[in-house]
């Protein structure tokens, strides 16, 4: 549903602290106006963010992958295909386990989905705008934003299963260090699996923050939650000067 602009109450937070904040909205989302709620594959999906990212990173800075919902999952797939690129990965609130509330409205569409031509938006998403957050946001942005993404294709619905069982078969894989930001009053991520999954890993380089606010956790916590960003970033960034 959601794209680079609800970063907005986040953004100015990180630049303030000397970061340069890249934004992409995925195909068929936000500024994107062809073919709205679609996908032809997950690997247009992956190949996209490593094109935005060669197109905008700063020659011999660190460089520092950050998914949201279920672009967590999105940015997993990245991180495995192109690992030596990334400094870190920072997952907020991801998506690799929806609450069974989640599971059930996909079920209730799943003849929807099955004869509906495969290009078609015309599957419902699945969270609803109230789960972002009940604060000032919902209204005076989230339930006004005409660029929020409310129907999906079975073509998309079918790349979003494919990359997130690719996902949590790549986690285990990964060398990179993960900041993981749970959301305490999440209604669409399953924290407690997510936890679990992540403690499994049994590596010392993942770290898991709680913070309490609902699954927008840049609209409920954004002071707090910058403030976790911006020490994650520096931390790494001192480990890696001090070398092995």
């Amino acid at each position: 549903m959601s794209h680079a602009g609800w970063f907005q109450p986040l953004a100015p937070r990180l630049v303030r602290a000397g970061l340069k904040l890249v934004g992409a909205d995925r195909r068929g989302t936000g500024l994107n106006e062809e073919d709205r709620g679609d996908a032809p594959s997950a690997k247009a999906l992956v190949d996209d963010v490593k094109t935005i990212l060669d197109a905008e990173r700063v020659v011999d800075a660190p460089l520092h992958l950050v998914g949201w919902c279920w672009g967590a999952v999105l940015a997993i797939n990245v991180a495995a295909e192109h690992e030596g690129s990334f400094a870190s990965l920072t997952l907020l609130a991801p998506g690799l386990y929806p609450t069974e509330a989640l599971h059930a409205r996909m079920r209730e569409q799943e003849e929807i989905r099955r004869s509906s031509p495969p290009e078609t938006p015309c599957l419902k998403s699945p969270i609803h705008e109230d789960m972002f957050t009940t604060g000032p946001h919902l209204a005076s942005f989230i339930a006004k934003d005409e660029r929020r993404t409310q129907m999906f294709s079975p073509r998309f619905h079918s790349v979003m299963a494919k990359m997130g069982m690719g996902a949590t078969l790549r986690l285990g894989q990964l060398g990179l260090p993960m900041l993981v930001v749970l959301a305490d009053a999440d209604l669409a991520t399953d924290n407690a699996r997510t936890t679990r999954a992540f403690e499994r890993l049994q590596r010392a380089n993942v770290s898991i923050e709680h913070i309490q606010s609902a699954h927008g956790i840049q609209f409920d916590a954004p002071e707090e939650l910058a403030r976790l960003l911006v020490s994650w970033v520096r931390a790494e960034r001192n480990d890696s000067r001090a070398g092995p």
